[in-house]
């Protein structure tokens, strides 16, 4: 049987932008198991604002890389970490860029590489939506969040290439729910979910 850590962040987690968290018939990590079949595990790791490598001071305990070690041990031995985080470093307070965000990935990327010896499918997160000020995320990301969350795609695609990893862009599947412009739909789920089934099973998995 074929493990697979999903790690990742809301979006993974399955917050409902509504209210709550979207059930197992919802979740893409759930579709996934479906798609897949029995010779797979899906290990679900997804958490509500977590960081690739920040301390929010609003919210603790949402650092990935204080966490990442020994969540792989937890979950040793594994056959592949689906790792889509990101969104959460686009925060007006964490003043983001494309440099900083993309080379806090990079670093994750390569402590799952060395710690798991096992590939890591690196994953572009799903674009930020245009907000009106009234929305619920607004006063978090602003236009030049907005911004930066379109311009991440190539650069980690690029930084997927140095490192020898697979990548996929979840913006070239899905959109966030008009909502709140930054969680995923119920649609949104299931489309993301049939993209990483294709990943895997292109990527040998």
């Amino acid at each position: 049987m074929k493990h697979i850590l999903c790690f990742g962040d809301s979006n993974t987690y399955g917050f409902n932008p509504h209210g709550g968290r979207y059930d197992d018939n919802t979740r893409w990590t759930r579709v996934l198991a479906r798609l897949l079949g029995s010779g797979y595990l899906i290990l679900e790791e997804g958490l509500n604002s977590r960081t690739t490598a920040l301390d929010d001071p609003y919210e603790p305990y949402r650092n990935a890389m204080d966490y990442i070690v020994p969540c792989l041990q937890t979950h040793a031995p594994l056959d592949l970490t689906i790792l889509m985080l990101g969104t959460n470093d686009l925060k007006v307070y964490f003043q983001p860029s494309v440099e900083k965000i993309n080379s806090r990935l990079r670093r994750l990327t390569e402590v799952i590489l060395d710690v798991s010896m096992a590939p890591v499918l690196l994953v572009s997160p799903v674009h930020l939506g245009e907000s009106a000020p009234e929305d619920p995320c607004a006063f978090l990301y602003p236009p030049h969040s907005v911004e930066v969350s379109h311009t991440l795609g190539p650069v980690l695609k690029q930084t997927a290439g140095e490192l020898g990893v697979p990548f996929l862009d979840a913006s070239g599947y899905v959109d966030p729910d008009p909502f709140d412009h930054v969680h995923l739909s119920p649609e949104s789920h299931h489309l993301l979910a049939e993209a990483f089934a294709g990943k895997i099973k292109e990527i040998g998995i």
